[in-house]
């Protein structure tokens, strides 16, 4: 190697290819790996970049001297790019100079030289395109030299080289952990916007996570409660039952696994709760520790059985009165009862069920009451 590429050795290499596949997993971690690089190759301005193919997008990480100024200056660097805009073809994996992008007298003349690289004392620059995706966005990093330093040496551009596969998978970790994210976030969203209680235990019946109607009623804890992650019934008997359910579906002892039901009772007279106990498919390649195993949906029929009248009103184009006469019917009231407590004849009660089986596009109650009992059941998450 020459004399300032010499400064360049194992270690410090192998610190800066830790530092990038932190970043992968930590994206805060991204200032750390710039900085590594930074000190690698002696420069005066690193910046990890992201961005849509007309650049109106962009998203940046910095390591240098003047982040503020770069900040400042992101039209000049990106949007108004004199490296852009030439005819200029980015394929992943390019490492450029900034003499091979643009002639450098037409360079010296630019913007971006004058306003930015000159009074900061930056004097030659990598371009590294780690990644450009079929829509355009476009990964990469920028490394900027100080004069006082001076151009890049062809050792150092081949340590750039054999730093871009690392790039390149970094970056592309970080986009499927992304995606897992996103949808694992979804799933969790859509759990907690049941109102039927969910909860997934591991092989021994350990609570591994509940959605928000089952951590509310847990916290009840009444019919059915959790002392050190361990399910219970209200009484022994109950919950010897419980795990028995549990176990079968767990496919404890060898035996296949089994989906099973039973009813959890409560105190002072309240409905009972409906459990459901399913066997959970873990995946094989999941290194964990406690595995889910068992699925678990606890029914409370006080919650479940209405349905907010709003949400019936916007899918049947109901008015606020035939909205209330569809709750309380679906609550199990009498047409009779529902009009003695809303001080309503029984023929206007009529009438509006008239509407309301018109507007449902059934001809019995039965079928209304059907209709309305296959609607899903959401909780108001505002």
């Amino acid at each position: 190697m020459g004399t300032r590429s010499a400064r360049i050795t194992e270690e410090s290499v192998t610190r800066s290819i830790a530092a990038i596949y932190e970043a992968a997993v930590a994206p805060d971690r991204w200032t750390a790996a710039l900085q590594q690089l930074r000190e690698l190759f002696a420069l005066g301005s690193t910046a990890y970049l992201v961005h849509s193919a007309d650049r109106t997008n962009i998203e940046r990480v910095t390591a240098e001297v003047d982040p503020e100024g770069h900040r400042a200056n992101v039209n000049i660097l990106l949007r108004d790019s004199v490296f852009y805009g030439r005819g200029k073809a980015w394929h992943a994996g390019q490492v450029m100079r900034t003499a091979e992008m643009i002639p450098t007298q037409a360079f010296l003349r630019s913007r971006m030289y004058q306003e930015y690289w000159r009074p900061r004392g930056l004097w030659d620059g990598l371009r590294m395109t780690i990644s450009v995706a079929p829509n355009g966005v476009n990964h990469g990093l920028n490394l900027l030299r100080p004069r006082s330093i001076g151009q890049f040496e062809e050792a150092e551009i081949a340590v750039a080289r054999a730093l871009m596969p690392h790039l390149r998978r970094a970056v592309e970790l970080r986009r499927r952990l992304s995606h897992v994210d996103m949808l694992a976030s979804a799933a969790l969203a859509a759990l907690d916007a049941q109102k039927h209680g969910i909860l997934l235990l591991d092989q021994n019946g350990q609570v591994l996570h509940s959605n928000a109607a089952g951590d509310a009623l847990l916290r009840d804890a009444d019919g059915l409660s959790a002392t050190r992650g361990m399910l219970q019934a209200a009484t022994s008997a109950a919950t010897n039952r419980l795990r028995a359910v549990l176990a079968a579906a767990a496919g404890a002892g060898g035996v296949p696994p089994r989906a099973g039901a039973l009813r959890l009772p409560r105190a002072n007279g309240r409905s009972a709760l409906a459990l459901l106990a399913m066997p959970f498919r873990a995946e094989a390649h999941w290194s964990l520790h406690h595995k889910p195993a068992v699925l678990v949906c606890v029914t409370d029929p006080e919650l479940v059985a209405t349905l907010p009248g709003r949400q019936m009103a916007e899918l049947f184009g109901l008015t606020g009165a035939e909205a209330a006469l569809a709750t309380d019917l679906l609550a199990g009231e009498g047409l009779r009862e529902i009009a003695d407590r809303r001080g309503r004849g029984i023929t206007t009660v009529r009438s509006q069920l008239a509407k309301l089986m018109a507007k449902t596009d059934v001809n019995r109650q039965s079928e209304l009451l059907r209709l309305l009992g296959s609607l899903p059941r959401l909780r108001d998450l505002n």
